[in-house]
């Protein structure tokens, strides 16, 4: 089971403003994804920038979309960071192995990602997904 960092999460009431930030300051550049439509699920503003190797994805915070999802981890209120994997169901394992807890999204919000998240010791949010799931 491969791992890679993949991307910083940062969630904000006022995307645009948190996009012109990160463009102008660090001259970053776009990263076009087709996004799921769920009418449950997140419907806000996101955009997604790059320096060509590591992304960031600047979402609207939305402190709602734990209890609208039915699971105890909400990855959209203080923001995330993420890993991609090519095996996501081994690392389903090797977390149930360690007895940590997640929340599976499956396929919610990226057209063709598998999302499962999780919190480290200090309550931070990690997300692993694969691609093509």
């Amino acid at each position: 089971m491969n791992m890679k960092f993949h991307h910083m999460n940062l969630c904000s009431e006022n995307v645009p403003r948190l996009s012109e930030f990160y463009r102008s300051v660090f001259a970053l550049g776009s990263v076009d994804y087709q996004r799921v439509n769920t009418a449950d699920g997140y419907g806000g503003n996101v955009d997604f920038v790059t320096d060509g190797a590591i992304e960031f994805h600047l979402a609207r915070r939305d402190v709602d979309l734990g209890f609208r999802m039915k699971h105890i981890i909400n990855p959209l209120d203080r923001g995330h960071f993420c890993f991609r994997t090519d095996d996501i169901q081994a690392f389903k394992r090797r977390l149930e192995e360690k007895k940590i807890p997640y929340s599976d999204y499956g396929t919610w919000a990226m057209a063709g990602w598998y999302q499962i998240f999780f919190h480290d010791p200090d309550g931070n949010i990690i997300e692993v997904h694969q691609t093509g799931k």
